[in-house]
């Protein structure tokens, strides 16, 4: 008789254990494949899972940008690549300009808030905010991508008038835009404003798909953190404390690595979306003056202000 035959009990019942085994298999077999075709859909539409763009047409964006006291900012080809709000040229504080890279969701002509609360938080400077328009986005052609986005922001600083100093605004995956521009063009760009950060987008997306091989398949990592090593400009971070899209605790580890100049404010009941609403005016001016005051002290050598580390809302 062959080894591996199994003959019968007495009851004529065949033994349970290879059976309950047979089972056993088939069940990992088809979470096996369930599992293999979760990765195969998320690595074909992870972009779809990134960007959430919203198209519009040009002229009913040119008409919002008029509404909201903000005119087309233009490449020199002409291509539209964002909005800016422009200070009067007989101003006469020092000029600012702030590049604002945003969020993934939206258009650039949705955060023309940020406007006023900007220069009501830097009243001694002319602040002229220009709003990047990613590929893909608004009216701008191309499609959503790490490599579009980073390459939109080193046009965009190539646009922006030379005897401005320029602060980098970023919001959540436009922090890692930020980051980016400023590790390129690190003697262009003379602070980083940094909402709801993180130090890799991969990292934050593998805390949201524990079981899947998130890292290995990214192909937009948004490595932040490394890239700001490259980088020694000073940086004020702004976390949301209750933030459940990118936990506040990947902020908390891309500020602890940088060896820059550098603030950490926290926004205690803060979710990711809500930074605007509840973070009170005096945090935002405290953010304003840990960056604007390097740029004055290097106009007024006599000058120099102590420059905190830390700051509490």
């Amino acid at each position: 008789m062959p080894a591996f035959f199994m003959a019968p009990d007495s009851g004529n019942h065949w033994p349970a254990g290879p059976v309950a085994l047979h089972h056993l298999w088939q069940v990992a077999r088809v979470a096996i494949l369930l599992w293999l075709g979760l990765v195969a859909l998320l690595a074909l539409s992870q972009r779809s899972m990134i960007y959430f763009p919203t198209k519009h047409d040009t002229a009913v964006l040119e008409s919002e940008a008029s509404i909201q006291g903000f005119e087309p900012w233009q490449n020199a080809q002409g291509e539209v690549i964002g909005y800016r709000s422009l200070v009067s040229p007989n101003d006469t504080r020092p000029p600012v300009a702030i590049l604002l890279c945003h969020g993934n969701a939206g258009y650039a002509l949705h955060r023309t808030d940020y406007v006023s609360l900007l220069r009501s938080a830097a009243p001694d400077h002319a602040v002229s905010l220009y709003l990047l328009e990613y590929p893909g986005y608004g009216a701008r052609g191309g499609r959503p991508s790490q490599e579009a986005f980073l390459a939109s922001a080193g046009q965009a600083l190539t646009n922006i008038p030379e005897r401005a100093p320029v602060v980098v605004l970023g919001e959540s995956i436009g922090t890692g835009v930020a980051a980016a521009a400023a590790a390129a063009h690190p003697d262009r760009i003379n602070g980083l404003l940094l909402l709801t950060p993180f130090d890799s987008l991969a990292n934050v997306a593998q805390y949201h798909y524990p079981v899947l091989p998130v890292r290995w398949i990214m192909r937009d990592r948004y490595p932040a953190g490394e890239w700001l090593e490259n980088y020694q400009g000073p940086i004020a971070v702004i976390l949301a404390a209750n933030d459940t899209i990118v936990p506040a605790k990947f902020g908390q580890k891309l500020y602890d690595a940088y060896s820059g100049p550098k603030l950490l404010l926290i926004a205690d009941q803060a979710d990711h979306n809500d930074l605007l609403s509840s973070l009170p005016a005096p945090a935002w001016q405290e953010a304003l003056n840990f960056l604007l005051s390097p740029i004055e002290l290097a106009a007024h050598p006599l000058q120099n202000p102590a420059l905190p580390s830390t700051f509490s809302v």
